[in-house]
């Protein structure tokens, strides 16, 4: 009888020892501050390079940026740089980049085309779209059948220069819109140089297509 209740003891006291401590891991665990949502940066890592999560210079610096390189080589009447709220687009008349009925690049262009790829290299992971423009007044000749080519060689060419100049080519797209696109209406005969254009839009993420 000694003996069995010895036994019995020692197992209500071992069974008390263990219901204590477990009792005390359980009240510590309470008391442990919440896991933080936040993952720490590790010093010397490079920023992200994920273009969503690129934080882009606001478009209306980069517009005054282009316009007041755009007045200090003397383009201010040819060249109109316009921004919205997701976009800038740099209009440049054809007489700027381009003789009249020709795709081949003038040198009057080149020190503005330089300076857009500067900006856009500087502003981050944004993508941009060329796109060219001629009137109403019809052509055709045997290296350009109709306007429909002689728009989409004059933006092609445009991008590529740009393109040479150090742009990525996956961020780029060309766009020959003949006359489709006016800047004023097609009675009004004296705009017609208005029509005469190519245009650079600059963009951030996904194109949209946005409707004119």
């Amino acid at each position: 009888m000694i003996t069995l209740s010895d036994l019995t003891l020692l197992l209500l006291l071992g069974f008390l020892l263990v219901w204590y401590l477990l009792d005390k891991n359980n009240l510590n665990a309470t008391n442990l501050p919440a896991p933080s949502t936040e993952i720490a940066k590790k010093p010397g890592l490079p920023p992200s390079s994920d273009p969503i999560h690129v934080d882009l210079r606001d478009w209306q610096t980069i517009r005054e940026e282009i316009q007041r390189f755009v007045a200090e080589i003397g383009l201010s009447k040819e060249v109109i740089v316009e921004s919205a709220l997701n976009e800038i687009v740099i209009s440049l008349n054809d007489t700027v980049p381009f003789n009249s009925g020709k795709a081949d690049l003038r040198k009057e262009a080149l020190p503005l085309l330089r300076k857009v790829v500067a900006v856009v290299l500087s502003g981050g992971a944004l993508s941009l779209e060329v796109s060219g423009h001629i009137d109403d007044v019809s052509i055709s000749n045997s290296k350009f059948p109709s306007s429909w080519e002689l728009s989409k060689a004059r933006a092609s060419r445009v991008a590529r220069y740009l393109i040479d100049n150090g742009f990525d080519s996956s961020r780029i797209s060309v766009r020959g819109y003949a006359n489709q696109r006016l800047r004023a209406p097609r009675s009004a005969l004296d705009n017609r140089s208005a029509h005469r254009r190519v245009e650079i839009r600059l963009y951030r993420g996904v194109d949209q297509n946005p409707v004119p």
